[in-house]
């Protein structure tokens, strides 16, 4: 379409501790952090600033946060929070995995976890954080309330499409990955900023339109034929397939055809992750080896390569939710009252 602004893509990195799961924060080391430099000289060749999401334990060890100062002060990232319950205290909680999705505790307590982070990278690194993404994506508008709270815009928590109800967590089944926003309902509440930006996880399918497909998924996993595995044939098939934009879990190819499904749908930001753990082998089940630690590095050249070359511009996390209008599918949130996210359901997108 003539005069529209060309799609952007912003890189946000889980940067956590070497322990996979959920484990006390009395083991838990961040020696992955310290390769960061490798991932950063990637991430120079092709002009991209990149947005680093911090654990508590990552911001609480010397060597890793002056890595990540460095690379800071020099303009080359920007630093965000991302918050595992199991390891930010105050640790009241019991460590389960209930307790692991932070949209399950008690708002005071949500609270008071997030506060530490933040007060914990704000001393680090002289700079107060406004991008926040939530260990094992455990968000809801309660999670969005708090973040409002302690003066956060953008918001990377939600995953399109997908359901963690077996893990404990929150049902994103039914959200598109349009960034939308989340906006107080009264805006005279002190301290509070006025508008959050989501900007999801860039997941969609391969082979048709995103509603269509996700009411074929929804119908089947209602329906009596779930228990005969269908969505999991038809993905094989290729019928509807599911992708996320990730070089953890997918190659280049089926991932510059998500890029190039999404730019076809009219999306305008795509949102690519991954977890800094990928940069040492043992640390999680994707990168388990030292192969494929340079398995992933060469995917990520590989499709940050393919992106150039449709002409997608790369963005900062900050500056894609600055392009947001507030008013898109804005969702009001009461301080006081449950919410369902509602507001990119199937058929309203």
């Amino acid at each position: 379409m003539q005069g529209r602004a060309p799609m952007k893509l912003v890189v946000t990195v889980d940067v956590e501790e070497d322990q996979w799961g959920i484990t006390p924060i009395r083991y838990a080391t961040v020696n992955n952090v310290y390769r960061l430099p490798i991932l950063q000289r990637v991430f120079g060749e092709f002009g991209i600033v990149p947005t680093y999401l911090l654990t508590y334990p990552v911001v609480r060890d010397g060597r890793a946060a002056a890595i990540l100062r460095g690379m800071s002060d020099a303009g080359e990232c920007e630093i965000g929070a991302h918050c595992h319950p199991w390891n930010t205290p105050p640790h009241g909680e019991g460590v389960t995995k209930f307790n692991s999705m932070l949209n399950n505790l008690p708002p005071d307590l949500q609270f008071e976890k997030l506060h530490c982070l933040h007060e914990a990278i704000q001393h680090t690194f002289d700079a107060t954080p406004v991008a926040f993404r939530s260990g094992r994506w455990g968000f809801d508008p309660a999670v969005a309330t708090n973040l409002l709270r302690l003066g956060y815009r953008i918001d990377t928590s939600v995953t399109p499409f997908t359901s963690w109800d077996q893990e404990s967590g929150p049902d994103f089944s039914h959200i598109f990955p349009h960034p939308y926003t989340f906006a107080q309902e009264s805006s005279n509440v002190s301290g509070l900023s006025d508008v959050l930006t989501e900007i999801p996880v860039s997941i969609g399918y391969l082979h048709g339109e995103f509603p269509a497909c996700a009411n074929l998924v929804r119908w089947l996993k209602e329906s009596p034929l779930h228990r005969f595995k269908v969505c999991g044939l038809l993905s094989k098939l290729r019928v509807v397939r599911k992708v996320w934009l990730s070089p953890e879990m997918e190659t280049p190819a089926r991932m510059i055809r998500l890029v190039r499904q999404m730019r076809r749908q009219g999306y305008e930001v795509l949102n690519l992750v991954f977890h800094s753990s990928a940069l040492m082998g043992g640390c999680g089940p994707f990168v388990r080896n030292r192969v494929d630690e340079q398995v992933f590095l060469l995917k990520l050249e590989s499709l940050l390569g393919c992106v150039r070359n449709e002409g997608i511009v790369f963005s900062s996390l900050s500056e894609a939710a600055r392009s947001i209008p507030a008013s898109s599918s804005a969702w009001k949130l009461r301080t006081n009252s449950p919410v369902m996210m509602r507001s990119c359901r199937a058929g309203s997108s």
